[in-house]
C-alpha cells in the first residue's frame, strides 16, 4: 500500500516536471524541419522529419485561426503548414478556456434577462396559474362548443 502511494506520488512529480519544461519553453521558435522524399516509392512523397523536439501536426484552416487568434502568429500567411502538437495542444486549450468564459457571461446575461422579464410579468399580474387557469378555460369552451355542434348535427339526422 505504502509503494502504489510512493509510485503514485513519482508519477505526479514526472508529470509536473514534463509539464514545466513545456510551459518553459513554450516561448521559444519553432523548431526547423527537414523534408525528405520517401525512397522505394514511385510517387515522391515527401516525408517531414522533426530535427528536434515533438512530432509535427498538419494545420487545418481552423487551426491556424487559432493560432492566429491566441496570438501565437502574427497573420495566417505567417502560419506553417505544420507545427509541433504541444502548441496546437496549448492553443486549444486557450480556445477553449476562451469559450468557456464567453458562454459564463452569456448565461450571466441570460439570467439578468430572465429576472427582468418576470419582475415585468409580476407587475403586469401575470402568473402561472391564471395563464394555466385561461387556457383550462378555453379548452373548456372549445370542447363545449364542439360537443354543441355534435348534438346539432346529430338532431338534423334524426
Amino acid at each position: 500500500m505504502l509503494c502504489t502511494k510512493l509510485t503514485r506520488q513519482l508519477k505526479l512529480l514526472s508529470v509536473r516536471q514534463i509539464h514545466s519544461t513545456f510551459v518553459k519553453n513554450e516561448s521559444k521558435p519553432v523548431p526547423e524541419t527537414s523534408t525528405t522524399t520517401q525512397p522505394g516509392t514511385k510517387t515522391a512523397k515527401k516525408v517531414v522529419e522533426n530535427v528536434i523536439g515533438s512530432p509535427l501536426h498538419t494545420v487545418s484552416n481552423i487551426d491556424k485561426r487559432i493560432l492566429v487568434w491566441v496570438k501565437r502568429y502574427p497573420s495566417m500567411e505567417e502560419v506553417p503548414s505544420q507545427v509541433p502538437i504541444e502548441t496546437i495542444q496549448r492553443a486549444h486549450t486557450k480556445i477553449r478556456i476562451h469559450i468557456c468564459f464567453a458562454m459564463m457571461a452569456f448565461s450571466i446575461i441570460g439570467f439578468y434577462v430572465s429576472v427582468r422579464m418576470g419582475k415585468h410579468d409580476v407587475a403586469s399580474g401575470k402568473n402561472i396559474l391564471t395563464e394555466r387557469a385561461k387556457w383550462y378555460n378555453e379548452v373548456q369552451e372549445k370542447a363545449r362548443k364542439e360537443k354543441e355542434q355534435q348534438e346539432a348535427v346529430s338532431t338534423e339526422k334524426v
